[in-house]
């Protein structure tokens, strides 16, 4: 069972010269995300507090944050520039605080911060670009600083340290994360449904006998979590006969009776 890119699985751990000829080009058409991800880990000194917090404190306790834009046009303009290589200076991204809820990931009264960005791979047509630390901290100040406006307490002084993940170090770290295609490739409506990865083996098993397949580069994809591994696992009990010692979720036996599978 795979569940690693198809590139990594049928190009590279199967063999090309072992695929029919028309199946590896289907492998080779494969797309990778336009957009990857930036994330910047911190170390806080203390939590923020937000400025809409003082209108409504539950405000400081939401699971996530989206800040950096008062318009669509804003949000819209930042996603055209990834598309073009480009990361805009005025950072966009979501945000969340884990040791708001959970205060034992770090020392008493300190606080841990991940603000996570869209950002291209190919930054200005190069990606080696990501290995430039001055460049690195750069970003992350002009994140910690969009931060800062809507909680004004998370100056620079109250960053205690950083860390910033770039879309090369995915790729390097997670190597079935091709150009950080952090769901193992590019939603596109031929890469979707019965076209993850493609008609032959959307439904987990492939034309190499015994090899199946359960990860983010088949169906369902890699939003819906742990889905594509329970698709495969059903179809290779079935295939060989084994007594499945799982019951069914809830939700997909309603769809089931609703006619929807």
């Amino acid at each position: 069972v795979s569940t690693i890119d198809p590139h990594h699985t049928f190009l590279e751990l199967v063999g090309e010269g072992n695929l029919d000829k028309e199946f590896a080009q289907k492998i080779k058409g494969w797309r990778w995300e336009e957009h990857t991800l930036l994330h910047i880990n911190l170390a806080l000194e203390e939590a923020p507090n937000f400025t809409a917090a003082a209108s409504d404190p539950e405000i400081n306790k939401a699971f996530r944050y989206v800040l950096g834009f008062e318009t669509t046009e804003e949000l819209i303009n930042d996603l055209k520039g990834i598309d073009k290589g480009e990361l805009s200076e005025k950072a966009i991204f979501n945000c969340c605080f884990p040791t708001v809820f959970d205060p034992l990931q770090a020392p008493p009264g300190r606080h841990t911060g991940l603000l996570s960005r869209h950002a291209p791979y190919r930054l200005g047509g190069d990606a080696q670009r990501w290995y430039n630390y001055k460049f690195k901290q750069e970003v992350a100040e002009q994140s910690r600083a969009t931060l800062e406006r809507y909680a004004p307490n998370m100056t620079k002084e109250k960053v205690l340290w950083n860390y910033v993940t770039t879309p090369i170090d995915i790729e390097n770290k997670y190597q079935n994360m091709v150009e950080g295609s952090y769901k193992q490739g590019l939603y596109h409506p031929l890469q979707m449904g019965y076209l993850r990865p493609n008609e032959d083996c959307s439904e987990n098993r492939t034309p190499i006998k015994n090899l199946y397949l359960g990860g983010a580069s088949c169906y369902p994809g890699g939003l819906v979590v742990w889905g594509a591994g329970y698709v495969a696992v059903n179809a290779i009990a079935e295939d060989l006969g084994i007594e499945k010692w799982w019951s069914e979720p809830e939700m997909v036996t309603k769809a089931r009776e609703k006619g929807l599978l």
